[in-house]
């Protein structure tokens, strides 16, 4: 008995605070209950917007809880019209159509009572008119600081969301791994995507899937992740196409399985249909891994020589304007053809130097229309550091390529010389002989031979470059670069064969001592 009065005092004591005017508890019932139960909803992810037209717009938010979405939007600050969708989930996606053409909507978002902060966009301007779009890529992190992303991706985030872009686009390498843990892949994009959601409150961030995207590397092969980040089409696909006032951009996956680093087979069958039902517009293809690499030569898109031929091939054809990729950790302009290679890595993984690529942390402001883009290359600290505007007005851009100016090859080897544009006519000397219209390989003698390079455009226009390359003679480890053994003196090879021949004999002899007895 005295067991059970024991217990019944305990729970005495437990209780006693929840019950009104009994012991120290000064608030109310009600207002504990509330507080107990009351449905607090966290915004795990967003309110982003995504798939912007010039006249519909679709935001996303994400809540811990099952809730309801309302959207409240209008042209200022008042935001008198709504949206909203009564079924209660944790993934929120609602389009908003009948939108103003070219026009800044603020807009806030709310579940289960709780509101968002106010944020705005802006609806795509007529096909033609300006817009603003950033260029980025290879965030990052590396191993030492995995999974916390670098803290310039951060601030160049801020620097981005100051531009106020009608769009962002990321060209991959987001997280450092994908391992077999589903839980620290979670974690490790759930950084990366609270950075890009910041800039996704305004404009919407398009992804293109990286090498460190799919756990190649780590003996896996996942692409959820990265599909999850981003609503790119608003189908579940790693490679897309989708026009924006006026301009055409594709997106290709250099990463597919057993093709990494190719662009062959399906992908380049749909990829030639999509460029020839886009004739007479201006193209924009983006991609992770580059074609004129300028560190990762050999892993890049030149992983099948051949494949990249073409592919440069098909997009000169097409008239594609630019080809913009990441990979190498650096920023990269290179103009063949007419159709402009950028590279931009420079969004906070550890930088490559090269003498191609400069290893800065940048992002790439473009200003589009339809007659003009002009690239404006701003480092990490909000400054100029480069600029190219289309259509170019100048001479022909020359430039080398597999043999980087002062490097050294061996004799024979063949600089692979790119021009801006085709040249009407173009001249090849090596240390000032006649000019030739073909490119031959480095000469001999060994040590440092010139080539001058000259082309001339459309307009009669001469330009010129000179390139300065020296030549090596390689140790080919022949009988003509040892030192001959001394007249009279026995072959080291000679010693050992006859020493050989003897011990035979030895054996053999004992062998027949040994049977004779």
């Amino acid at each position: 008995m005295g067991r059970y009065l024991s217990i019944i005092i305990l729970l005495s004591l437990i209780l006693m605070p929840y019950v009104g005017g009994i012991g120290t508890h000064t608030g109310s019932i009600t207002s504990d209950v509330d507080f107990i139960v009351s449905n607090v909803v966290d915004f795990e992810r967003g309110p982003t917007v995504n798939l912007v037209t010039n006249n519909s717009a679709t935001i996303f938010w994400r809540t811990d809880t099952l809730t309801d979405a309302t959207i409240n939007y209008g042209v200022n600050t008042s935001i008198l019209e709504s949206a909203s969708n009564s079924t209660l989930d944790t993934d929120h996606l609602i389009t908003l159509n009948g939108l103003e053409m070219d026009t800044k909507y603020y807009y806030k978002v709310s579940s289960g009572g709780d509101e968002s902060e106010t944020y705005y966009f802006y609806t795509a301007p007529a096909d033609g008119e300006e817009f603003r779009l950033v260029i980025a890529g290879d965030n990052r992190p590396d191993s030492t600081v995995h999974p916390v992303q670098p803290e310039v991706f951060s601030e160049i985030a801020d620097l981005i969301i100051a531009e106020n872009p009608h769009m962002v686009i990321l060209l991959g390498d987001f997280v450092y791994q994908i391992t077999s843990s589903d839980a620290a892949n979670l974690a490790a994009w759930k950084l990366f995507t609270d950075i890009t959601d910041r800039m996704g409150h305004y404009a919407p961030v398009i992804g293109v899937i990286g090498n460190h995207d799919t756990g190649v590397s780590s003996g896996v092969y996942l692409t959820k992740y990265f599909l999850d980040a981003f609503i790119n089409t608003g189908e579940h696909t790693t490679y897309f196409s989708f026009d924006y006032a006026g301009i055409h951009f594709t997106a290709l996956d250099t990463e597919e399985e057993d093709l990494e680093g190719r662009i062959t087979g399906t992908q380049l069958d749909w990829f030639t249909q999509d460029l020839n039902e886009n004739e007479g517009k201006m193209k924009f293809v983006l991609a992770h891994r580059p074609l004129y690499s300028t560190t990762h030569i050999g892993s890049s898109l030149d992983v099948n020589p051949e494949e990249q031929a073409a592919l440069i091939a098909l997009l000169e054809e097409k008239n594609v304007t630019l080809f913009a990729a990441g990979h190498d950790h650096s920023y990269s302009r290179l103009t063949v053809n007419g159709v402009v290679h950028l590279i931009s890595g420079g969004l906070g993984a550890p930088s490559y130097s090269s003498s191609w690529g400069d290893d800065i942390f940048h992002y790439v402001m473009t200003t589009v229309s339809e007659n003009s883009v002009n690239f404006t290359v701003i480092n990490s600290d909000g400054y100029l550091h480069d600029q190219y505007i289309l259509p170019y007005d100048g001479p022909i851009e020359i430039v080398d390529r597999i043999i980087a100016n002062t490097s050294s090859k061996p004799i024979g080897t063949v600089p692979v010389i790119l021009f801006s544009e085709v040249p009407t006519t173009k001249y090849y000397s090596w240390d000032g002989v006649a000019n030739t219209t073909e490119i031959t390989g480095l000469p001999g003698p060994e040590g440092a031979h010139t080539l001058d390079v000259y082309a001339e455009n459309e307009d009669g226009v001469w330009s010129s470059a000179r390139f300065v390359f020296t030549t090596i003679v390689p140790d080919t480890g022949g009988s003509t670069t040892q030192t001959p053994p001394p007249d009279g003196g026995l072959d080291i090879m000679l010693v050992v064969g006859i020493t050989g021949i003897v011990a035979v004999i030895v054996v053999v002899g004992i062998i027949f001592k040994t049977k004779k007895r």
